[in-house]
C-alpha cells in the first residue's frame, strides 16, 4: 500500500493514500465557536467547506506546532446516513491537519515484525504499528479515528439534515 508518513509530535504515523484525495498546504482554517476540541474550524476546499481535525488535539497533545511542513490531507470520509451539507453533496471530505508530512512510502501492513497494534482508550482508527528503515509508524484509519461525538459536530444525520 501506498502511504502518506507524517508525525504527531515524535511518533510517526501513516495514512493510506486511497484514503487521501489531495495533500494541501496547511493552511488557516476558519474557526468554528463552541465546536469539539479537536476540530480546528473549517476551509474552503474547491468550493466546498470542509472541516479540519487536529490529529495533535485528537491525540491530547495540544495544539499542532506551526511548521512549513505540515499538511492538510483532504480526506474522503464515508458515513452512513450523514452528510456534511446539502443533501445532493455525495462527496464527504474531511480535512486532517497532519504535522511533519514527510513523504510517500510503499509500506506493507503484513511484514514480518508488524503488530496489529494496542488498543488506545478514547481514540479509535490507529492501526498496525510497522517498522520500515526510519524505525516504527503507526497506520491510521481515518473512518475509524473521527470519534462519533466529532462526526456528530459536523455533519448531519439522516433525516435532521433538511
Amino acid at each position: 500500500m501506498r502511504a502518506v508518513i507524517f508525525h504527531v509530535g515524535e511518533e510517526r504515523f501513516a495514512i493510506d493514500t486511497s484514503s487521501i484525495t489531495e495533500v494541501i498546504p496547511g493552511i488557516p482554517a476558519r474557526p468554528v465557536p463552541a465546536a469539539h476540541a479537536a476540530l480546528i474550524g473549517v476551509i474552503d476546499y474547491r468550493g466546498r467547506v470542509v472541516p479540519v481535525l487536529d490529529l495533535c488535539r485528537l491525540f491530547g497533545r495540544g495544539d499542532c506546532p506551526s511548521r512549513l511542513s505540515n499538511r492538510i490531507l483532504v480526506c474522503t470520509l464515508a458515513g452512513e446516513g450523514r452528510q456534511w451539507g446539502e443533501a445532493d453533496d455525495a462527496e464527504r471530505f474531511l480535512g486532517v491537519l497532519a504535522e511533519d508530512v514527510t513523504r510517500i512510502a510503499t509500506l506493507d501492513p503484513d511484514a514480518p515484525g508488524s503488530h496489529p497494534g494496542v488498543q488506545t482508550p478514547g481514540v479509535d482508527g490507529l492501526g498496525r504499528i510497522l517498522h520500515d528503515e526510519d524505525g516504527l509508524l503507526q497506520l491510521v484509519e481515518v473512518g475509524d479515528l473521527v470519534p462519533d461525538d466529532v462526526l456528530d459536530a459536523v455533519t448531519r444525520r439522516g433525516k435532521e439534515a433538511s
